[in-house]
Parts: C-alpha cells; sequence; structure tokens
C-alpha cells in the first residue's frame, strides 16, 4: 500500500455567501426572495488549496485561523467534518469572510473581508513542529496573505520545495510579494492583471528570480506553464467538460491540483495538464460543490474526456 504524499498548507479559510443574478450590471430591486439562491459555504484561497489537495489523495497539514466568533463555529465545524482541525489551527478574533456575486456566464464579482488575518504573524515555531513531526513534506504551500510570510524561512531551511499563488499581481517587482516570489518553486498567478502576454511574464519572473516553474492560470485561455529546466514555455488548452457557471476558487484548485500531480508523478507538463482538467471541470458547478475533485472522479473524467492539449510557445 502506498503512503500518502504529505504538504504542508498555510492561507486563510473565509465564511463566504454567494448569490446568483442573471447578468451584470444587477438591477436594484428593494427585497427579492431566492429560495435556493443563496450559498454559504467554507471558501478562502487556503481552505480550496487544502481541500482539493486532500480530495486527489494528498495528506494535509493545514496551517491556518479561525474566528472566536459564531462564523468562527462554522469554520472550525468544517475543518473538522475534513479531519483538518487540530493543532494547526490558531484562534483569532473575527472569522474572515467573503462575499461573491455571480452571473449566468459565470462572471463574478467578490469581496474579501479578512478583518485582523493580513496582519497576523503565524508562530513559526509552531508550523516548525508541524513540518517535523511525521513524515516528510513534500511541499510547503504557503498563500501570499501575511501570516504566512514568516513561515518561509521554515519551509526554506529545511529544504521543502515552497509552491506560491500570487492571484492578482501587476508587477515582477512587487514589494508585497517579494519574499514569497524570491523563495518559490512553483510561483502561480492570474493572468488578469498581469503587464504582459503570459510567458513574457514568465520570462521575467525567471530572469528576476530563477523560478523553477511559473504558473498562470488563462482563465477562458487555458494556463501557461514555464520549466526553467528545460527553457520551454508550454500552453494548455482549456477544457471545461459541463461549461462554466461558477468560477470562484479555480485558480485555487487548478493550484491545489497541479501541486499533487507535480509532486506524486514528477511531471510538470503532466501535472499541469491534470489541473487544467480539474479546474475546468470544477467551474461547470454551483457554490454548493465541495473544493476539488476526488481522484476517482478525476481518473474518470480523464477517460470520458482526455486531457487537455498542450502545445510549447517557446
Amino acid at each position: 500500500m502506498t503512503t500518502a504524499q504529505r504538504v504542508a498548507v498555510a492561507g486563510v479559510v473565509t465564511v463566504r455567501v454567494a448569490r446568483g443574478f442573471d447578468s451584470f450590471p444587477i438591477p436594484y430591486v428593494s427585497s427579492t426572495c431566492e429560495t435556493g439562491g443563496i450559498s454559504v459555504r467554507l471558501g478562502g484561497a487556503g481552505w480550496t488549496l487544502a481541500r482539493t489537495l486532500q480530495l486527489l489523495g494528498t495528506d494535509v497539514t493545514f496551517a491556518t485561523y479561525v474566528g472566536a466568533d459564531a462564523l468562527g463555529e462554522l469554520a472550525v465545524g468544517g475543518l473538522r467534518r475534513c479531519g483538518m482541525y487540530g493543532p494547526a489551527t490558531q484562534v483569532c478574533d473575527v472569522q474572515p469572510r467573503v462575499m461573491v456575486l455571480y452571473d449566468a456566464d459565470g462572471r463574478r464579482a467578490s469581496a474579501s473581508d479578512l478583518r485582523s488575518t493580513p496582519d497576523l504573524r503565524y508562530p513559526a515555531d509552531s508550523f516548525q513542529s508541524l513540518v517535523d513531526s511525521g513524515p516528510p513534506c513534500a511541499a510547503a504551500v504557503l498563500t501570499n496573505i501575511g501570516f504566512t510570510r514568516s513561515l518561509i524561512p521554515v519551509a526554506a531551511d529545511r529544504g521543502i520545495p515552497i509552491v506560491t499563488d500570487l492571484h492578482l499581481v501587476g508587477a515582477v517587482d512587487c514589494a508585497y510579494n517579494r519574499d514569497w516570489m524570491a523563495s518559490a518553486h512553483v510561483l502561480a498567478c492570474s493572468h488578469e492583471r498581469l503587464p504582459c502576454r503570459a510567458e513574457d511574464w514568465v520570462r521575467s519572473v525567471w530572469q528576476r528570480f530563477g523560478t523553477d516553474l511559473v504558473l498562470v492560470g488563462c482563465g477562458p485561455g487555458g494556463a501557461v506553464l514555464g520549466v526553467r529546466a528545460t527553457g520551454r514555455i508550454w500552453h494548455i488548452q482549456p477544457a471545461v467538460p459541463r461549461g462554466v457557471r461558477y468560477t470562484s476558487g479555480a485558480g485555487d484548485t487548478l493550484l491545489g491540483s497541479f501541486t499533487h500531480h507535480y509532486f506524486a508523478l514528477g511531471d510538470p507538463v503532466a501535472a499541469v495538464r491534470h489541473a487544467v482538467l480539474t479546474a475546468g471541470w470544477k467551474v461547470g458547478g454551483t457554490p454548493d460543490d465541495d473544493p476539488g475533485v476526488p481522484a476517482d472522479e478525476l481518473r474518470d473524467l480523464r477517460t470520458r474526456h482526455g486531457l487537455p492539449e498542450v502545445v510549447t510557445v517557446a
């Protein structure tokens, strides 16, 4: 029996409220009844990454904060149900929360209220104890919320590859993100605010930081992956087997699946093809769906639809 690989994830878990509309802009209506139309679930980059990895078969240690308030009790309950509540869970004053509005075409408008968590400092000694106990960590996924900055040296000093998602980033020399960018083995981001084409962004990151793997989620355009060891940049075609309905969290799903498959297979191109299929399946779901795709379902998807096509762009 093969032992599951272990990955430490550090990031935020939110209580997320989502509501769908026919289209944007949303017309003003003073009051309406939306039976079954409002979803309340856990969300956040850390949660989505951790749950995606876990469903694919990775042994996840999830370092996060939960609030000492009523919404925090919802977060605790969700973590307990998935076996991710324990010594890695810290307590903050108020639970982070997010609101997502989305339309029938899958476009979204979200607002995050993370309260005190960006200014917190997750205790490095606690994280050190977590990664030093149990099986070795194949990777540390450190999202770029402020409280994980103190954990970068813990992973780096132990030679644990660091995976980071910058989400929306507009400059390669970004003061806020510099610590994560300088340390990452895998550096991911969205294409939405890049100052250049995705492939040019990859080259800029290689030149500035020498990052081994640079992953750009391109929404309806699929993804771009740069592999510095070979100097090659790949474009992965999109795959949306059941169309597009709800896109929030797609980038975190992409990176979670990529991380699982890359450290399991050792092949970044195969990993990104699996990741695009995973994320493409998720955007066809609803906000009530659990993050990620179970490993057996992904195998079925691969059999039915195949992996997305990939071509070299440089």
